[in-house]
């Protein structure tokens, strides 16, 4: 039995030894064996250069909004709606980051009701206390109960809350109206760039209030 044994490996190690030994000659054992010893390599290159290109490509096509408006409501305001407003705002808006376009952005904060999913409205909240704190929205449209969350911590410029909506921005069914965040100078390290895009964002708004 250990002879027999040791002839058995003995075997294994011969037939191994000749694989080692075996170059491959033609195209496709070439192909074969860089494809064995390398695919791995080759694999991890490929994802590499695909996540490099997105993220080129995301670099490049990537639009900087010149200004962004808050819109809190209760319920969800459908996306022709704020497309519509986002036009009207851009026709009396100008290129504030001078990459040649000129690009308002509303962004929609839904607070929900009863029957919302708390997980939803939860979201919402916190991407609205983030955007107040990064000072990304300096106007707001608000229906009353948009209104009352931030008046409730005292987040409205007292000279400049519950402003009519432009005419050519109201909506069948919307009761907003338009309000201008609170600015803390003596607090705010950033103050005179956040006042500038502050009276920029109240401009806008007074242009559309002008428009026809």
């Amino acid at each position: 039995m250990a002879r027999e044994g040791y002839l058995v490996h003995q075997g294994e190690e011969t037939i191994h030894s000749e694989r080692l030994k075996h170059v491959p000659k033609t195209p496709k054992e070439k192909w074969q064996n860089f494809w064995y010893y390398h695919k791995w390599h080759v694999l991890i290159g490929i994802a590499v250069a695909l996540f490099a290109a997105y993220f080129i490509h995301s670099a490049v096509t990537q639009v900087n909004p010149d200004y962004q408006v808050g819109l809190i409501t209760e319920k969800p305001v459908s996306n022709s709606v704020i497309q519509d407003m986002e036009y009207k705002l851009q026709l009396g808006a100008k290129d504030r980051n001078g990459d040649g376009k000129v690009v308002v952005q509303v962004n929609s904060y839904t607070l929900g009701t009863g029957n919302s999913d708390p997980q939803v409205t939860e979201a919402n909240v916190t991407r609205l206390l983030g955007d107040l704190n990064l000072y990304s929205d300096m106007l707001f449209f608000c229906d009353d109960k948009g209104y009352a969350y931030i008046q409730k911590r005292d987040g409205w410029d007292v000279s400049k809350t519950k402003m009519a909506m432009p005419n050519v921005m109201k909506y069948s069914g919307d009761a907003l109206t338009a309000n201008m965040r609170v600015l803390f100078p003596d607090h705010d390290k950033k103050y005179q760039e956040h006042k500038t895009y502050w009276d920029a964002s109240l401009k806008v708004y007074q242009n559309a209030m002008s428009a026809k």
